[in-house]
């Protein structure tokens, strides 16, 4: 008797489990391959307004700000902390898509808010790519390194949401807008050796659905990708599970206005399935191999570039064969 209820409980479970993974596979064919046939985001409204992106000089923001300049986006404001990859993304906006470009110079560990903030609501912003972040080059316990967990709170968290509350009004005033935020798949659950890094993602995690429940005027869509070939994953190509990011970006802006939370590209939404079939019981054990193997990828490239450090190059004198 006890058995026979036992296999029945264990049969429900499964059936959910592979009706839940069944049904994300077909909604993410649907969003990813069928949608884009017939359908594309309306940008229109957003052109003659400003479309204000941190982290636009680098990785993903960069290559959704190309994507939306390729598709007719032509006033912008890129906010980041170098000036010449500011200069660099303003050049080749104004060059190859004739945009307007506006750049502003911050350092968002360590400037004045209250600046930006009179900045921001001195223009009409319609659209706000917030992708803003920084990374950390080893899985460190939490306490291990608290520069790096303080750094990776005040940017990634702090930073990030206080922008958030500059750009909400202005864009209230003006009749609304749509605001995409760079979160992570790492902020749906604890990864050890990342807690800061996924403690902050999962912070705008929830914040986006909060500011896209509380304002009707404003949507949100919060982006949680896995892997991308960025300076910050330290991948330059694509791999299996590893997109580029321009390959991203196309795939992402082509949800806007469609879903509110996805992982902003095909490739992805599978590796996600995962999340769907197995219990976080199984799974936090289950993934933790692709993460060691990501330490030891990088403790070979930090050895490599330590190595090249140390090479002297001696050139040959004229006559030497």
């Amino acid at each position: 008797m006890i058995f026979d209820l036992l296999w029945d409980v264990g049969r429900v479970y499964l059936s959910y489990r592979l009706l839940r993974t069944l049904f994300a596979l077909l909604q993410s064919v649907f969003v990813y391959h069928i949608v884009p046939r017939f359908w594309q985001p309306d940008l229109d409204k957003f052109r003659v307004r400003w479309t204000v992106v941190t982290g636009g000089t680098d990785g993903i923001g960069k290559a959704y700000t190309y994507e939306l300049a390729r598709r007719g986006i032509k006033k912008f404001v890129l906010i980041g902390r170098s000036a010449q990859k500011l200069s660099d993304v303003k050049g080749y906006l104004e060059l190859n898509h004739n945009a307007d470009v506006k750049t502003y110079l911050f350092d968002f560990a360590k400037d004045d808010y209250n600046r930006l903030r009179a900045f921001i609501n001195a223009i009409d912003v319609g659209l706000v790519i917030n992708s803003v972040g920084v990374g950390r080059e080893n899985l460190e316990r939490y306490g291990d390194n608290p520069e790096a967990d303080s750094m990776i709170m005040r940017v990634n968290a702090l930073g990030s949401a206080e922008f958030l509350s500059m750009v909400l009004p202005t864009m209230e005033r003006h009749g609304g807008g749509q605001i995409v935020v760079l979160s992570s798949s790492q902020g749906f659950r604890v990864i050890p050796g990342l807690a800061t890094y996924c403690a902050a993602k999962s912070v705008m995690s929830f914040l986006s659905e909060a500011i896209d429940r509380e304002y009707t005027s404003i949507r949100v869509q919060c982006l949680t990708p896995a892997l991308v070939a960025t300076n910050m994953t330290y991948y330059k190509n694509s791999e299996m599970f590893v997109v580029t990011a321009d390959s991203f970006a196309r795939e992402a802006v082509s949800t806007l206005g469609l879903v509110r939370v996805t992982t902003g590209c095909f490739n992805h939404e599978i590796q996600m399935l995962c999340r769907h079939l197995l219990p976080w019981a199984i799974l936090k054990h289950a993934i933790m191999p692709v993460y060691w193997l990501q330490q030891r990828r990088l403790d070979q490239l930090h050895a490599q570039t330590k190595k090249e450090a140390h090479i002297t190059i001696v050139p040959r004198s004229a006559g030497v064969a």
